[in-house]
């Protein structure tokens, strides 16, 4: 627990297995008046729930003293504990329109995996490396498969709104990209933006085509990115990471990695078409540690490494610098 402002702490919530995001997601206790702010919730799982419940008694707070839950997106390191922790509170939940309609059809997670499965396929995938990723994450991280305890949300938001906790008033700014629906609260008075998933310190925020992302997530992304260059901010609270001051210096940060994964792609399809899988296995990846080869990526990158080669194919192909063509039922990209 760490007060990173006065009136807002700082709470890490361990993740389950493997994550390069540190292994913790943070979620930002927001002390007020008549009751206590919660933003993002954690991952669901025991020891998730132990450490936030030992962390909000080393400054006195219970679960009961949590009146209202913001979900900056419904990734389940950020919102999956949110049910349990309004049976513990009586708190409630909000999160945008957007993001609640996704929710829904996670009831029904062995569809949504099959569903998943055939998205890679088609986009080159083999099968074969397709089914022996699929039982690696399983194998190794069971939990991680789950995806369990969504809850639907007591209020649907549509950005533009006041959140009041104490002092604070923050603005819901509606930032899709990394999530359709994903949201960051900017306080205009103190200067301080909890962005989520949206900036990140040093890791890029994964940004994917698939099913449920939208026809253009990239576009959607550096758009909403586009858009933080307007405010004024002295303090970025982050989904994972640190806590940093210079916000428009990430957002360029950012947005030149994209040009840089833009210019690779558009160059190994120069020459034939190509899949984006077999695109995702030419270029290098986690750039911001390294970089290392698809050889090098754990089973869930790989996956998010095709997704995200998807994003850029499609951002790409609405710009008019690739076409996109079928063969025997796989898509295929070549630059114009």
């Amino acid at each position: 627990m760490t007060e990173v402002t006065p009136g807002i702490n700082l709470i890490k919530i361990p993740l389950p297995g493997r994550n390069i995001l540190t292994g913790y997601v943070n979620i930002y206790l927001v002390k007020g008046g008549n009751g206590c702010l919660l933003i993002d919730a954690g991952w669901s799982s025991k020891q998730a729930l132990e450490s936030l419940q030992s962390q909000l008694s080393e400054i006195g707070t219970r679960f009961e003293d949590i009146s209202q839950i913001v979900a900056t997106h419904f990734h389940p390191d950020h919102y999956s504990l949110a049910g349990k922790l309004r049976e513990l509170s009586q708190a409630k939940i909000a999160m945008h329109r957007v993001e609640r309609s996704l929710l829904e059809p996670y009831a029904e997670m062995a569809k949504i995996m099959q569903q998943g499965i055939e998205w890679l396929r088609i986009n080159g995938m083999p099968v074969e490396e397709l089914t022996r990723l699929v039982n690696q994450m399983r194998a190794a991280n069971p939990e991680m498969m789950e995806f369990a305890r969504f809850v639907l949300p007591d209020t649907a938001l549509d950005g533009g709104e006041v959140i009041s906790a104490g002092p604070f008033t923050f603005k819901v700014l509606w930032t899709p990209g990394h999530s359709p629906g994903h949201i960051c609260l900017y306080e205009p008075e103190r200067k301080i933006l909890i962005s989520g998933d949206h900036i990140l310190p040093t890791i890029t925020p994964v940004i994917e085509l698939h099913p449920r992302s939208g026809d253009n997530p990239l576009d959607d992304y550096l758009n909403s990115l586009d858009a933080m260059r307007s405010l004024d901010v002295r303090l970025v609270l982050p989904g994972h990471g640190s806590p940093f001051s210079d916000l428009q210096s990430r957002i360029e940060q950012i947005i030149r990695h994209h040009k840089q994964r833009n210019e690779a792609i558009l160059k190994a399809v120069e020459a034939k078409p190509k899949t984006a899988y077999q695109i995702a296995n030419g270029i290098p990846w986690m750039l911001e540690m390294g970089g290392v080869r698809w050889q090098e990526l754990a089973p869930g990158d790989r996956t998010m490494a095709v997704s995200e080669t998807l994003a850029h194919l499609e951002s790409m192909r609405f710009g008019g610098k690739v076409n996109k063509s079928y063969q025997d039922g796989i898509i295929y990209y070549q630059a114009v």
